[in-house]
Order: C-alpha cells, then sequence, then structure tokens
C-alpha cells in the first residue's frame, strides 16, 4: 500500500482510512453500480478488525461520492469511476 503520511495525527489517520478503502474498492472491481452489500460481503472477508469497519465504511462512501460527483456533466465525456 502507499505510504503517504503528514506531521498531522489526525490526518495521517483519516489518510490510512482511504487507501485502506480503495484497496477494498479496487478489488470489487472499477464499473459503476458498487452495491453495499457487496462492500460489507467483501469489507467482512477482509483481515481489518470489526472496530474499524465503520471508518472503513465511511471512507468508502465518500470515495464513491467523489468519484460520481460531477460538477459540469459537460465538461467530462465519460463518468469518472474508481
Amino acid at each position: 500500500m502507499f505510504n503517504f503520511t503528514t506531521n498531522v495525527p489526525m490526518l495521517d489517520a483519516e489518510n490510512a482510512q482511504l487507501f485502506r478503502a480503495s484497496e477494498l474498492l479496487e478489488k470489487l472491481g472499477n464499473t459503476p453500480g458498487l452495491t453495499a452489500n457487496a462492500f460489507y460481503g467483501i469489507l467482512a472477508e477482509s483481515e481489518y478488525p470489526p472496530e474499524e469497519h465503520e471508518r472503513l465504511t465511511l471512507a468508502a462512501v465518500a470515495i464513491e461520492t467523489m468519484m460520481s460527483t460531477v460538477l459540469d456533466p459537460d465538461s467530462l465525456k465519460e463518468p469518472t469511476v474508481h
């Protein structure tokens, strides 16, 4: 996994969760239409402890939200996918 750190511990923790969530999302493919059940399934099978699941889920939601939001639909020819 990519190691990106700053001098801000809270930011480093949040970035780590985003990288972990992106790793899980990438295992599910790169096509639109990802379901919550598919993500929960791969999360349950992961090595991450249950106490991290909520943070990982929120990070995945943030990633998917950012990837699907298009501010100017005419500026992009194809939708962005993860």
